[in-house]
C-alpha cells in the first residue's frame, strides 16, 4: 500500500510539472525609447517598423545618442539600451524574441518645426551699407528667433550664398520683426534669392525677391539747362551733371490740349560719363521750337532713365527709374 502511495505522488509531481511548463515567449517588440535633448526626455513613437523620434527643431541634431530602450519579456534588442548609435533616419535595431524570432526596427527622425516661409508676394529691399525691416509674423516665419540658431542668406544668380546678420526685435506695436543689414562692401547691387536656415531646417526662395541697391544718395543729378538750346534731328545733344552710372535712354515728353503729359518720342543714349551724358535727337522728332519745363501743349520736358537699383523697386516688375532734367528755356528742333 505504501509503495503506491510514493508511485501515485510520482505520477502527480511529473502531470504538475508538466502543465507548468510555458513555451518561449514570441513577443519581439519595443515597448519604450526614450533619449534626453536639451535636459528634457524625448520619448520615440512606434509606428510599424519605424522608431518616430520628433526632434525639437531649436536644439542642434547630435551626432550620436544613447537611447533608453524596454522591449517585450525575454527578448534582447541589439544595439543594447545605452549603446551609443548614429542619430539619423535608418538606423537598425533588431529585437530577438525569446523564442528566437527577431524584426527589425528603423529610426526615423522628424524634425518637430513647421516649414520655413518667406512670402514671395513681396519685394524686399536694402541699399548698400542699410538694412531691411521685415516682418516676421506675415512675410517671413517659421523659425527660431534666434541668430545663433536662425542664419539669412542672399544666394546670386550663380548659386553663391553670402551670410547677412540680422537681428530680432519686436516693435512698438507688437510686431515681430527682424533686421537684416546689408555691408557696404562685398556684396554686388542686384536681386536675390532668399535662403534661411534654423534648426535642421532650410528654406531657398524659388525667385529673386531681395534687392540690394545704390543708396540714395549715390542717384544721378542732372545740370539745370540755364540757355536756349537749339538742336536738329538726327544730332546729339549732351546734358551735364553729376554722378552719372548705368544711364539708359531719356524719354521726351509733352502735354496734350487737356494738359495730360504724354510722350513724345525716346531719346536714344550714345554715350556718358560721370559728369555727361549724350543722347541722340531721332531723326523724326516733331521739329519746332518748345518751352522747356514748361506744362502744356507746347511745352517738352526730357527724363532720363537711370538704373532699376535705386530707390523703388520690385522684383516681379522691373522698375523705370528717372531722373528730371531741370530748366525753364526754349528748346528747339530744327528740321
Amino acid at each position: 500500500m505504501r509503495l503506491v502511495s510514493i508511485i501515485a505522488i510520482s505520477l502527480l509531481a511529473v502531470a504538475c510539472k508538466k502543465e507548468t511548463e510555458q513555451e518561449p515567449s514570441p513577443y519581439n517588440r519595443i515597448a519604450n525609447f526614450t533619449l534626453e535633448a536639451g535636459g528634457a526626455t524625448v520619448s520615440a513613437a512606434m509606428s510599424g517598423d519605424s522608431i518616430l523620434v520628433y526632434w525639437p527643431s531649436h536644439l542642434p541634431q547630435p551626432g550620436t545618442i544613447q537611447p533608453q530602450i524596454e522591449v517585450s519579456e525575454g527578448a534582447a534588442i541589439s544595439p543594447a539600451s545605452g549603446t551609443a548609435v548614429v542619430f539619423k533616419t535608418g538606423t537598425a535595431y533588431i529585437v530577438k524574441a525569446q523564442n528566437g524570432r527577431e524584426k527589425k526596427f528603423y529610426l526615423k527622425v522628424v524634425i518637430s518645426q513647421p516649414p520655413i516661409q518667406i512670402h514671395e508676394g513681396a519685394s524686399y529691399t536694402a541699399a548698400l551699407g542699410g538694412e531691411a525691416i521685415i516682418d516676421n509674423g506675415a512675410a517671413m516665419r517659421y523659425f527660431d528667433r534666434d541668430p545663433a540658431v536662425t542664419k539669412f542668406y542672399l544666394v546670386d544668380t550663380s548659386g553663391n550664398a553670402t551670410e547677412m546678420n540680422i537681428e530680432f526685435f519686436t516693435q512698438h506695436d507688437g510686431t515681430l520683426s527682424m533686421r537684416v543689414k546689408v555691408p557696404a562692401t562685398g556684396v554686388k547691387i542686384g536681386g536675390y534669392r532668399v535662403r534661411i536656415s534654423s534648426g535642421m531646417l532650410t528654406h531657398t526662395t524659388e525667385n529673386y525677391v531681395f534687392g540690394v541697391l545704390y543708396p540714395s544718395s549715390e542717384k544721378p543729378v542732372p545740370a539745370s539747362l540755364d540757355a536756349p538750346v537749339k538742336v536738329k534731328r538726327g544730332e546729339t545733344i549732351t546734358f551735364a551733371g553729376q554722378k552719372y552710372f548705368d544711364l539708359k535712354d531719356a524719354i521726351a515728353y509733352t502735354y496734350d490740349e487737356n494738359y495730360n503729359e504724354k510722350e513724345i518720342m525716346p531719346l536714344p543714349l550714345v554715350s556718358f560719363t560721370t559728369t555727361s551724358a549724350t543722347y541722340r535727337i531721332p531723326a523724326n522728332f516733331p521739329a519746332g521750337t518748345y518751352q522747356f519745363g514748361d506744362w502744356g501743349p507746347n511745352a517738352i520736358g526730357i527724363r532720363m532713365r537711370i538704373t532699376n537699383f535705386i530707390g523703388w523697386w520690385n522684383w516681379e516688375t522691373a522698375p523705370k527709374n528717372f531722373v528730371e532734367i531741370p530748366g525753364y528755356v526754349a528748346f528747339t528742333v530744327a528740321p
